[in-house]
């Protein structure tokens, strides 16, 4: 007899209870957006792009998500061949690779059916997890929330490339695995255009592997744009947004930033308009510079201004989180040749936002808080420690006063944090500075002599496999 786990996951790590709040009225709103798998034979069943499996670390050290519960659901006496002969044939036709639908054949329901059919099992998947989707399609803006639902689905919210299929012809040879996904609420996959910055010393393959944390999730647009007061051309220009093959013109894109920054002066409006400005961000347009520098530092003003709640700075962090993760660094971040006082107070406040140790830490805003002001972090790690043609080689540049406090800053207090995406992303920042070709000898004679980071205090937080991995090959650095 075999034992029988479901994994149960939040893929809004956390954020989902503040966002439908807002867009579907507290009435509707729900804690999780859910996503399951079976867990059995060692390996890691769930519906994506058809049904997979994996080893279970593979899966959330891969994907940067991890289960928020795992229940038992008794002892099966189905052999691991018969159910995954089962599969197989669910995969040639209701779970295929194009059968996904999200209110009735989604991730939820494979799980479902296979714990009771495959596995024949008494106990599925907990009955308000199978609601979830009518429940926000109840809500009276349900139809219009339901592109970003399926946004949030495993089928667009994940990589599969590091995942076995299912069926009948395929060997289950294994690929390479994907770089870590990020909040998918925000959609912060890698970016695939990033390479890398700094040396790749042997045993760090995770560090190595990590790109840009981009916030890239399109299916927003609509819903912003309905609680925005837009005239029909701003609606037309900006519904441009919600698609990221577009072309635009110069004096479009300048618009679209001028537009959204008027938007962020009225409260009620600053979230929806700085989830799209996440996205103008990321959009090219010829000598579009300047104006994109002005919206950044109209963003940076808010935070540093403490003029917004907990989710509308989450969104502000992630705009600047993609602003520094896909272009340069704006010109208001120097001065001369010297770093901002302004950028290094942004630093700052990112550093603070970042912090476990707050009143409410495990509170869904201040997680996603976490999540957010972390990406910004690593995002500018990246950038201060991008390889110049006069990049010192031999590591022992001084370290400037932003690396400085970047590091500084994930340090402390790193054995106090529980959410496991905010604490990869904090190791991930460390190994960036501490691998820098120009900068790392210097940080690691620092850490060293501050002594914030050691193997006994990462064996003894309380972090589950893959987040113990990436802690342990930052460690490794100060070796």
């Amino acid at each position: 007899m075999t034992e029988v786990h479901i994994a149960i996951y939040d893929l809004s790590n956390g954020m989902a209870r503040g966002l439908s709040a807002q867009f579907l009225g507290p009435q509707h709103a729900i804690d999780i957006i859910p996503h399951t798998a079976i867990v059995a034979f060692g390996r890691e069943y769930f519906f994506g792009q058809g049904i997979e499996w994996c080893h279970p670390q593979e899966f959330r050290m891969t994907r940067g998500i991890h289960p928020i519960d795992i229940q038992s659901l008794g002892h099966t006496s189905c052999t691991q061949s018969e159910f995954e002969a089962w599969c197989r044939a669910q995969g040639q036709g209701r779970f295929s690779a194009t059968s996904y639908d999200l209110l009735s054949r989604n991730c939820n329901n494979f799980t479902e059916e296979a714990a009771r059919e495959g596995l024949r099992l008494e106990r599925g998947v907990p009955s308000w997890i199978l609601e979830v989707p009518q429940r926000f399609l109840s809500s009276p803006m349900g139809m219009m929330i339901r592109p970003m639902l399926e946004q949030m689905q495993m089928t667009n919210a994940a990589p599969t490339n590091v995942s076995h299929q299912m069926n009948d012809t395929q060997s289950y040879a294994q690929s390479t695995p994907a770089a870590t996904a990020a909040n998918p609420w925000a959609d912060i996959p890698e970016s695939a255009s990033k390479e890398s910055n700094g040396v790749s010393p042997p045993g760090t393959p995770l560090l190595d592997k990590q790109t840009a944390l981009l916030s890239t999730d399109c299916g927003v647009v609509k819903i912003c744009l309905d609680r925005l007061k837009l005239t029909s051309y701003q609606s037309e220009i900006l519904s441009k947004l919600g698609n990221a093959k577009c072309e635009w013109a110069r004096a479009e894109l300048q618009s679209v930033h001028q537009m959204l920054r008027s938007f962020m002066n009225e409260t009620k409006q600053v979230s929806f308009a700085l989830m799209l400005l996440r996205l103008a961000v990321l959009r090219e347009a010829p000598s579009i510079n300047e104006e994109e520098s002005k919206s950044t530092e109209f963003v940076a003003d808010l935070l540093l201004g403490n003029k917004c709640e907990s989710v509308p700075s989450s969104m502000a962090w992630c705009v600047l989180s993609n602003a520094f993760g896909s272009k340069e660094l704006p010109s208001w971040t120097t001065e001369g040749s010297n770093q901002s006082g302004k950028f290094l107070q942004l630093i700052d406040r990112a550093v603070n936002d970042c912090d476990p140790s707050i009143v409410d830490a495990s509170a869904p805003s201040h997680k996603s808080l976490r999540q957010s002001a972390s990406a910004f972090l690593y995002n500018t790690s990246r950038q201060l420690t991008a390889e110049t043609k006069f990049s010192c080689a031999d590591g022992n540049s001084e370290l400037t006063e932003a690396i400085m406090s970047i590091l500084i800053g994930c340090l402390e207090n790193i054995g106090e944090e529980t959410d496991s995406t905010s604490i990869t992303r904090r190791y991930m920042c460390i190994g960036q500075i501490l691998k820098s070709r120009e900068f790392g000898a210097t940080a690691v004679g620092l850490t060293k002599d501050l002594g914030m980071l050691d193997l006994d205090m990462i064996r003894s937080a309380s972090h589950d496999e893959a987040v113990e991995k990436i802690a342990k090959e930052v460690a490794s650095l100060l070796d």
